[in-house]
């Protein structure tokens, strides 16, 4: 039976071409995920985009078509729609989801502010493929929440699809370019940039954590499903607990 040890529901952009394949890379055996898309308005990865999206009933809706594959959680797999309102986004979220389809829920951004926390971090060096605008949102967001950001820079992509044509080298070219001793942790941003590849490498070499939003995620839904098997190969986030308070809801 496929999911005897656990199964991870997840509600996806119908543009990320990413998430899943990543996602399915860092599953123990014994674990699946299913997904459920919706539909990020015209494509563009800006902050109006990101809130038309979750003006409605999509979210909803895809939570409740994840119930019926009996998940043991449900995570919405995006970065900046999980923070473009600020804090506290991420819980009203939640209990959307949660509502509608009577499982336990999480986000990228939640699962990001706990594997921040679980590897140390408290200085952070963003890279991300977004235009200024969701960099400045985001930048406020983790300052917010109690992180300092050294440093942040994007690639200025407007569209989901362009970011889905980005790889691990563009993600490895970036951090060189924007990490600096100030910054204690890395974090690559969005779900729909293939960047996990890269992480064992850039964290051996520049001698901090790296964290991804597909990684983070990943790792917080396994945790919360009760799966504490250690990933290796892809950073050293995959090996550790969940911090209690991140799944307390």
């Amino acid at each position: 039976m496929y999911g005897a040890r656990g199964r991870i529901g997840l509600i996806t952009l119908a543009s990320d071409t990413s998430v899943l394949p990543e996602y399915a890379r860092l599953m123990p055996d014994g674990v699946s995920v299913y997904p459920a898309p919706i539909v990020l308005p015209r494509g563009e990865v800006t902050a109006a985009a990101l809130a038309e999206m979750l003006a409605g009933d999509a979210l909803e809706r895809a939570a409740a078509l994840l119930a019926w594959a009996d998940v043991g959680v449900i995570g919405f797999a995006c970065t900046t729609g999980s923070l473009v309102h600020g804090i506290g986004w991420d819980r009203e979220l939640i209990g959307r989801i949660e509502r509608a389809s009577d499982r336990p829920a999480t986000t990228t951004t939640t699962a990001l502010l706990a594997a921040l926390r679980a590897v140390g971090a408290t200085s952070l060096a963003i890279v991300t493929p977004y235009m200024e605008e969701l960099n400045e949102i985001e930048r406020a967001f983790f300052e917010e929440s109690g992180f300092r950001v050294a440093a942040i820079a994007g690639l200025g992509c407007a569209t989901d699809a362009e970011i889905g044509r980005l790889e691990p080298e563009d993600a490895v070219a970036l951090v060189e370019r924007v990490d600096t001793p100030d910054a204690d942790a890395i974090f690559v941003s969005c779900t729909n940039w293939h960047c996990l590849p890269a992480v064992a490498s850039l964290e051996r070499r520049l001698g901090k954590p790296v964290v991804t939003s597909n990684q983070a995620g990943a790792w917080a839904a396994l945790r919360r499903i009760g799966i504490e098997d250690a990933i290796p190969g892809h950073g050293r986030l995959l090996s550790l607990p969940i911090p209690m308070e991140a799944i307390a809801t």
